[in-house]
Parts: C-alpha cells; structure tokens; sequence
C-alpha cells in the first residue's frame, strides 16, 4: 500500500566554511496517495534539490520527511539506500541507460534488481503504451534523446514504486510524445495509489497533474 508523503519545514544550504548559500527555501507540504504533483519555479529555487531530498539522497539542513510511518530524515544512510531501493524510482533528466542492454533487456533488468519477475511484463507493456514497442531490440547508442527518457521512464514505472519522482522527464520530447508521457504518470499515480512527483515546465504536465508546488528562490 502506498503512504502519503510529508515535509515539514524542509529547506537546503551548502555551508563551505564561513560561507552559507541557501538553495532551497522552507518548504512544509503533503502529498496524499494517489496524486501527481508538478514542480516548477525559476532557476535556482532548488527543484532538483528537493527530488534529492525527497528520495533520501540528500539530507535538508532543516526540517523532515516522512513517507508514511518512516521518518526519512531520522534513517542512516544504509537504512535510506533500503527504503529508497524498495519504494522509490528515481527519472533522472540525464538518462542512466547501460550501453549494452537492450531496450527490452533493461525492462527485464528492473525484475532481478526489485526481486519482481512481473516487473519484466510490466515494462514491456509500458514500453508499449510510451510508444517504443518498435525499439525493443535496440541499444541507448540507436535511440534518441527522446526515446531514452521514456525508456527509463518504462524502466521506473516497471518498478511499480509507491514514490515516483521524475526531473523534467518531457524536456527531450515533441508535443505529441510529452501528452502521452504525462497521461501515463497521471494514470500510474491514480491506478497504483502512488505519490508521484515531477519537476517541469511542461503546461502538458501541468494538465495531467492533480496538483501544482511552485517553488521561489531562497532568500540569500
């Protein structure tokens, strides 16, 4: 069952010595189950920032997160790498694909990683429905930049988290492909009862989400 997400009084500075550059301003906010939410905001208001933290890569300066009865900020580092690993997929803008997989081989890699064989047919048929049911035999090296975000985007989905949390994860794509990316978040969010979250500028995203958390420049 997915839990709801929480952030209370969030906020992010890099402290180098005497010198401290506030990247993301407090931030207290919930995300129920079942809703996509769009991040957007100017250069610099910290977006990708709060993604980080959000999926426990990053520890705030301030403030927690909690996903349900886990308090996020309370956990070690390795006890984060376990909870991110189970309940959360990560899209990033720049794809992570491997040189020498296969489109349909990283659907398949998804299943041994989450211990999950369905998750193999999962990807394949989210590969299908973002569109690249045609490239399943061909390697990042013969895709485009397009292709490769909704190949990892299938490979995410394929994960079935109850966090999804995507970068800009149209930026790559034309009008046609960025509706269709969008819709199929959208779906996903109310489907699996998962809190998912994207960072865009897209007005496509806007559209499909249920919510929208625009984010300022923290105060220097």
């Amino acid at each position: 069952m997915s839990a709801p997400l929480i952030l209370n009084e969030v906020a992010h500075a890099i402290v180098e010595g005497a010198q401290r550059q506030p990247v993301l301003a407090s931030l207290t906010w919930s995300f129920a189950r079942g809703t996509f939410t769009c991040v957007s905001g100017p250069s610099g208001a910290g977006k990708t920032t709060l993604l980080s933290i959000i999926a426990g890569v990053v520890a705030p300066t301030l403030g927690t997160v909690s996903h349900g009865t886990t308090p996020v900020t309370s956990l070690s580092h390795r006890q984060r790498q376990q909870w991110r690993s189970k309940e959360v997929a990560l899209v990033f803008q720049t794809c992570r694909l491997i040189d020498v997989l296969t489109v349909a081989e990283h659907m398949a890699l998804v299943g041994r990683l989450r211990g999950r064989p369905d998750a193999t047919t999962s990807g394949l048929a989210w590969v299908e429905k973002l569109g690249l049911g045609h490239r399943l035999s061909q390697r990042p090296a013969d895709l485009s930049g397009g292709e490769k975000q909704r190949v990892a985007l299938a490979q995410a989905l394929a994960a079935a988290p109850s966090l999804l949390l995507a970068d800009e994860p149209t930026a790559a794509l034309d009008p046609v492909n960025a509706r269709t990316v969008a819709e199929a978040i959208g779906h996903y969010a109310r489907e699996s009862g998962a809190v998912v979250i994207a960072v865009s500028h897209d007005a496509t995203m806007f559209d499909a989400a249920s919510d929208r958390l625009q984010l300022q420049r923290p105060a220097a």
